[in-house]
């Protein structure tokens, strides 16, 4: 497999929620990414191209030995060992930047679904795709370098294409057994109905008819596997993309109130204030002051969602 990294790049670290490091662990074997760590949910990719990296549970060792990707949560009670002679690439993401990475676009359900799980896939045999996500390793390196505005919309830009590239790889397949099939596949046609119409406010009874059971039986699906009501999640997605809108875009909270579906402002308001304890506008002013880093309310995230 042809990389397109030549050289060590040094730790990268910056107010957007993501770190990414070129490794080679030359004549000794070399602990990676420990002290890189976010708020909330964070995500770790591995790409190992040559050797072997291991991860290290407290009662289970897996290797992944190279050309392959390994994706899944970042975990307090996993470390991850690059043995001796070999080299590659880690990331580790937080929930904000992979989430906006997702987006929600008709694709969406699907990358959140394969995201939020852990996976290896071996790349020996898929050429085109280790090559292009190693292009999409380079334009991250660039973008965290240079610094320039932008830089989390083009690095964010990348994580998708490198989504994207999994998902046709046949990833998904992978990783969902038929149990799991059957008893998460009306939420994850729940998921993409809720993505797909965020902004149209559908009720719940709507969405259970779209779905073809009934609002009880929709209820009791997301109580028993997420803990939290269909009305619930719809809400915390609704609000994550308000934050979302509020601390990224240059829109007027008229703007963003009549984009997320809202009568009138005021109603926007008040149903923000209501989910987060603080007006939009406060929201908006807290985040500015802070570098954009101002902290999100507790809502939802989407790897609360199967």
């Amino acid at each position: 497999m042809t990389s397109t990294f030549n050289a060590i790049f040094p730790p990268a670290s910056h107010q957007t929620t993501v770190h990414a490091e070129v490794f080679s662990s030359g004549l000794d074997d070399r602990f990676l990414g420990g002290l890189v760590d976010f708020p909330g949910r964070t995500s770790q990719c591995i790409m190992v191209l040559a050797g072997s990296a291991i991860r290290l549970k407290p009662d289970s060792e897996e290797t992944i030995q190279g050309p392959a990707i390994n994706w899944g949560p970042k975990s307090a009670d996993t470390r991850i060992k690059a043995r001796a002679g070999s080299s590659g690439i880690i990331m580790t993401l937080g929930d904000t930047t992979l989430s906006n990475a997702i987006g929600h676009k008709p694709e969406a359900a699907a990358l959140r679904l394969m995201s939020a799980r852990e996976f290896t896939l071996n790349l020996g045999e898929k050429p085109e795709i280790a090559q292009a996500i190693s292009t999409c390793f380079d334009a991250i390196f660039k973008e965290l370098d240079a610094e320039q505005t932008g830089m989390e919309t083009v690095i964010e830009a990348q994580i998708r294409i490198m989504l994207v590239s999994l998902w046709r790889a046949g990833v998904n397949e992978m990783i969902e057994d038929q149990s799991y099939r059957a008893v998460n596949f009306t939420l994850e046609r729940f998921r993409h109905l809720v993505e797909a119409h965020l902004r149209e406010r559908w009720p719940v009874h709507r969405f259970a008819a779209e779905l073809g059971v009934s609002p009880d039986r929709l209820h009791d699906i997301c109580r028993r596997t997420l803990g939290k009501p269909p009305q619930r999640l719809i809400r915390d997605r609704l609000t994550f993309e308000a934050q979302a809108l509020l601390q990224r875009s240059h829109q007027t909270l008229d703007q963003i109130a009549d984009h997320l579906g809202f009568r009138s402002t005021s109603q926007f308001s008040a149903y923000f204030k209501a989910e987060t304890g603080i007006p939009p506008g406060s929201f908006r002013r807290a985040s500015a002051q802070h570098g954009g880093t101002a902290k999100q309310a507790q809502v939802g995230s989407y790897a609360d969602w199967p």
